[in-house]
């Protein structure tokens, strides 16, 4: 049935989408912190399951594309999303327009809510990721042939470029060539979806389930007498969740990304993590990608993989961790719809040039 989502629940949601951005997608403070004021002025938004989608509504996926470090330095308000919506909406006349997320982790958890809260209008709980992941071409909706065209990009100061007639990849390269530009990030929309596309493209339930995970740990908190009994708390009672180890980050590289590298090559980072006497040690590009305990591979993307602060129970962020932190290392299962032959190329692991044979383990 449908739900109202309330700004009660804004707390809960920002744990969940951290999780869920598996270190990446960027910080959450400054836009749950805008999107409960807007709750708290509107009451709340009603979130369909894809069920009550019609067949012939139109659902217009959402969120921040470029860098989130740029839109933490220059954020913007719920104008910039609602714009790229309505661009795009307009594209289809005499139909529903709804909202979603194009990925329900970290920032972009928050970009359908303020479009539902500003327009009044439904918002649908699904998207096309599941998790954080850094291209726009990396989604189930792509995998499923839903095209990213017509798409809208638009910037803090209402900027808005259309894009029409090009496939997910070639959409991600000439948004990389606008993003100097536009100041680092733009809200986008995209992957206009009818009905029967939306339910057969896309993850289902993955707001409620970022809502669910913050409020288990604050359960698990509630039951427990410390943040580390927590974590353990929550992770024993979290399906689809396994604590691996807790331990000390020892060890922090970034290798920078190559000038001019295509779609998909970002800057590679390595964190080795020193638990219960052996090393582990995570692969990361914007998220965690790769698990590994001293060569045995143990978690690969779509796998989520966490990395929580022992001390405060948070999410961390792979570009704030330093050597000295103690953490706790997660795995959650992957979203089922990366299980789909026509999604796992997408999120292969091979696609981040990484060769799983020379970690000991088979592809």
């Amino acid at each position: 049935m449908p739900w109202v989502l309330k700004s009660s629940g804004l707390e809960a949601l920002e744990f969940g989408a951290r999780m869920q951005g598996s270190g990446g997608a960027g910080d959450t403070h400054a836009i749950s912190l805008l999107t409960r004021n807007v709750l708290e002025q509107r009451g709340g938004v009603t979130v369909f399951p894809p069920s009550k989608i019609a067949p012939n509504d139109v659902v217009i996926p959402v969120g921040l594309a470029g860098s989130p470090l740029a839109f933490s330095e220059k954020p913007g308000g719920p104008d910039p999303y609602t714009r790229a919506f309505e661009a795009v909406a307009a594209k289809f006349p005499g139909t529903r327009p709804l909202v979603c997320a194009y990925e329900m982790a970290g920032i972009n958890a928050y970009a359908p809510i303020l479009v539902a809260a500003a327009l009044d209008i439904p918002m649908v709980d699904l998207d096309g990721m599941g998790r954080g992941l850094s291209g726009l071409h990396q989604t189930t909706f792509n995998a499923h042939s839903v095209s990213i065209t017509p798409c809208a990009l638009v910037d803090a100061s209402g900027r808005c470029v259309e894009i029409c007639g090009t496939g997910a990849e070639d959409a991600e390269r000439s948004l990389r060539l606008l993003m100097g530009i536009f100041g680092g990030w733009v809200a986008f929309a995209g992957y206009a979806m009818d009905g029967v596309q939306a339910r057969q493209a896309g993850i289902t339930g993955t707001l409620r389930r970022a809502i669910e995970l913050g409020y288990q740990f604050q359960q698990s908190r509630k039951l427990t007498a410390s943040v580390s009994d927590a974590i353990m708390h929550f992770s024993q009672h979290t399906k689809g969740c396994l604590h691996v180890g807790r331990g000390s980050v020892v060890d922090v590289q970034w290798e920078p990304a190559p000038r001019g590298s295509d779609v998909g090559v970002h800057a590679k980072g390595t964190i080795i993590v020193r638990a219960q006497g052996r090393y582990l040690r995570i692969e990361a590009q914007n998220e965690f990608l790769l698990l590994i305990d001293e060569g045995r591979l143990l978690a690969k993307a779509p796998q989520i993989i966490c990395l929580l602060d022992s001390h405060t129970g948070t999410p961390l962020l792979s570009e704030r961790i330093v050597p000295g932190y103690g953490v706790d290392i997660l795995i959650f299962e992957a979203p089922r719809k990366w299980t789909e032959a026509a999604a796992r190329s997408l999120v292969h692991i091979a696609g981040y040039g990484y060769t799983i044979p020379s970690y000991g383990a088979s592809q």
